[in-house]
C-alpha cells in the first residue's frame, strides 16, 4: 500500500480513438497482482457510458470488483488530479489516467509536472496505443497530426491488434509513424505485459521519461475537423430498428459507443472502432436508460445520418 507521504506512480495511456485504451486498462486491473489501482478516464462523450460498466459509484469515486477505484475524469484538469490525489493516493499502488482518444497526452503530462501534484505524485510513462487494424490514411490531416503527435509523446508505443493484420502492414506503419530509436512493441488485445508498468514501488519504475521535442497541436474536437453526437432514451429500444440504424453507420463516424436497453429483454454494451462493432451483454438492472455518444466528421452527411436515426430510435 502506498504510504501517505510518499510519491504515487502514474502512468498516462493516450493513443487515438479505438485503439485499445480501455481494453489496456481492464487488462492491468486484472493483472494488478494485488496492487489497488486508481484510474482517471477522460472520455469523449457529454454522456458516461462507463458508468453502467462497473460495481458501485459513490460522489466521484467507483469501486471495481477487484478492489481498484476508478473516477472520472470530470471539471479542471489539474484540480481534478490533485484531488483524486489528496484524497485517494494514500490508498493507491498506482494510478493510471487514460486520456481522450483525441488528445494529445502533453495536457497531462504538464499538469503531472505542477509543483502542488509533483510534490505528490510522479509521472512514470506514456503509453501510446496504435491501432494496427486502422487505414490512418484514411484520416484527415489534423487527425494524422494528432495520432503523430499522440506517438512523439511516447515513451512506449504499444502497436495494438496486430492479430488483425500482416507482417507487412505493421511493418509500414511502424516506419510510418515511430521516431528513430522510439521504444515500441507489439501486442493484441492490448495484452501489454502488466511489468512493463505495474511497479513494485515507484522508486523501481526505470528513468524512461524524455523530453518532448515539438509543440503540441490544436487538439479539440472543431479544430481537428470532429463533431460529438449524444443521445439518451429511457425507453426500451427495438432491436431491429436499432440494428439496422448501427448496420447503416456512414464511414466517418470514426467512434461509437453505448448502452442500450432493447425490447427482447437484455441490456447490452456497444462499441464501434476501426470499422468494427462489438457487443457484450451487461446485467439490466444496472442499465437504467439508453446512452449512446458518436464522434465524427463534421460534414453534412454525418448530421443528416445522426439526426435521423436518432429520430427513429425516438429519442
Amino acid at each position: 500500500m502506498q504510504d501517505m507521504t510518499s510519491e504515487l506512480g502514474v502512468t498516462v495511456v493516450a493513443g487515438f480513438l479505438g485503439a485499445g485504451k480501455t481494453t489496456l486498462v481492464n487488462h492491468l486491473l486484472q493483472h494488478a497482482d494485488g496492487r489497488r489501482l486508481g484510474v482517471m478516464v477522460n472520455d469523449f462523450g457529454a454522456l458516461n457510458i462507463d458508468e453502467a460498466l462497473v460495481d458501485e459509484r459513490r460522489d466521484d469515486l467507483i469501486t471495481l470488483s477487484n478492489g481498484c477505484v476508478c473516477c472520472s475524469l470530470q471539471g479542471e484538469l489539474s484540480a481534478s488530479i490533485e484531488s483524486m490525489i489528496k484524497r485517494r493516493g494514500g490508498q493507491l499502488d498506482h494510478l493510471l489516467i487514460e486520456c481522450s482518444g483525441v488528445s494529445d497526452p502533453e495536457r497531462v503530462v504538464n499538469v503531472l509536472h505542477y509543483p502542488r501534484i509533483r510534490a505528490r505524485a510522479r509521472l512514470e510513462a506514456v503509453i501510446t496505443l496504435v491501432d494496427a487494424a486502422l487505414d490512418h490514411a484514411d484520416l484527415s490531416p489534423a487527425l494524422r497530426h494528432l495520432v503523430a503527435s499522440q506517438v512523439d509523446n511516447a515513451d512506449l508505443v504499444v502497436i495494438n491488434k496486430t492479430d488483425l493484420v500482416d507482417e507487412s502492414t505493421i511493418a509500414q506503419l511502424e516506419k510510418a509513424i515511430l521516431l528513430p530509436g522510439a521504444r515500441h512493441v507489439r501486442v493484441s488485445q492490448a495484452a501489454l505485459p502488466a511489468e512493463l508498468v505495474l511497479w513494485p514501488s515507484s522508486t523501481e519504475a526505470p528513468a524512461i521519461r524524455r523530453v518532448r521535442s515539438s509543440p503540441s497541436p490544436e487538439t479539440n474536437t472543431q479544430a481537428l475537423g470532429l463533431k460529438t453526437f449524444s443521445w439518451k432514451s429511457d425507453g426500451d429500444l427495438d432491436v431491429k430498428e436499432l440494428s439496422a440504424i448501427l448496420n447503416g453507420m456512414p464511414k466517418d463516424i470514426i467512434r461509437f459507443k453505448g448502452v442500450v436497453r432493447l425490447n427482447d429483454g437484455r441490456a447490452l454494451a456497444l462499441q464501434r472502432a476501426a470499422g468494427r462493432m462489438t457487443s457484450w451483454e451487461l446485467d439490466r438492472g444496472r442499465v437504467e436508460e439508453s446512452k449512446l455518444v458518436f464522434i465524427g466528421i463534421d460534414s453534412a452527411a454525418v448530421n443528416e445520418w445522426v439526426g435521423e436515426g436518432m429520430a427513429a430510435l425516438g429519442g
